[in-house]
């Protein structure tokens, strides 16, 4: 009897430093689109790489895309469980997206997204949710939804205005046009731009200055970061001090100060589960 066949994941975790895992969105035929099992398998993939304690996270895409956005099919194929549903289109399908998402601005880990291609719609929320964004000099990105009669709801109208201001979120949502890498750049929009033979290189090289860093710092730096965005300016400064108090409880802040006092480079070791 043969083996039942594997589906291949439409999301692939790979390893490409002992503490960097890199996930790989692998429907390059179709531009990497968001399909509710690409949605799925990437929630898995950084649900595996939180459990084994990943520091950097690097996301990208297969082919031409890094991610091409919606599964239009959904709206537009009759026999869609989606399609002429507007509730189960918000309540099912972009909160999927929303949910795992999420993933990546809550984990303790610090994400990079490699954008290697079209980054459209959901695809540059995707990289939105990621902590740092780095571009293909070729590559695309844009909020395109209202031309399709649509909204950037996995991200876009949520995040977009506190990295880059409302002026700016106003002409990347209303206007709907693709942004170059150059553009994406003087707009704050992407962290760098690189050559597209030297993206993967450069997102390796940013995860190796990040592993210099204590993974216990990290984690509550981001956090409060994260969390004093909505946050009044006596609640910021409360996140504040709680976060040093945090940093100051760990063992990374103890060899930290004694790596200092004996002129040494420090030594941080990641505690088991230290994503959670």
């Amino acid at each position: 009897m043969k083996d039942q066949c594997v589906p291949e994941l439409s999301a692939r975790l790979e390893w490409v430093l002992p503490d960097v895992a890199c996930i790989t969105l692998a429907r390059g035929a179709e531009l990497n689109t968001l399909t509710l099992e690409m949605v799925a398998d990437l929630d898995a993939a950084l649900k595996e790489a939180k459990e084994k304690s990943a520091r950097v996270v690097i996301v990208t895409g297969e082919g031409r895309a890094f991610c091409s956005g919606a599964h239009i099919r959904y709206f537009t194929d009759p026999s869609s469980e989606l399609a002429g549903k507007p509730e189960r289109i918000g309540r099912v399908y972009v909160k999927a997206i929303l949910d795992t998402f999420a993933k990546l601005r809550e984990g303790s880990f610090i994400s990079i997204a490699a954008i290697n291609g079209f980054a459209f719609g959901g695809g540059y929320e995707l990289a939105l949710a990621c902590d740092f964004r780095l571009m293909a000099r070729s590559a695309r990105i844009g909020l395109t939804e209202t031309r399709l009669g649509a909204v950037p709801g996995g991200g876009g109208v949520q995040l977009l205005a506190k990295m880059v201001g409302r002026a700016k979120a106003i002409e990347m949502i209303l206007l709907a046009e693709p942004w170059s890498a150059e553009q994406a750049l003087a707009a704050g929009l992407v962290t760098s731009v690189h050559d597209d033979n030297q993206l993967a290189d450069a997102a390796v090289a940013l995860a190796r200055r990040l592993l210099v860093c204590s993974p216990a710092a990290l984690a509550v730096a981001k956090r409060a970061i994260y969390a004093c965005e909505t946050a009044g300016e006596g609640e910021a400064d409360e996140i504040a001090i709680v976060a040093v108090e945090r940093a100051a409880a760990s063992a990374d802040w103890n060899e930290g100060m004694a790596a200092f006092r004996e002129k040494r480079t420090p030594s941080f070791a990641v505690p088991v589960n230290a994503s959670s």
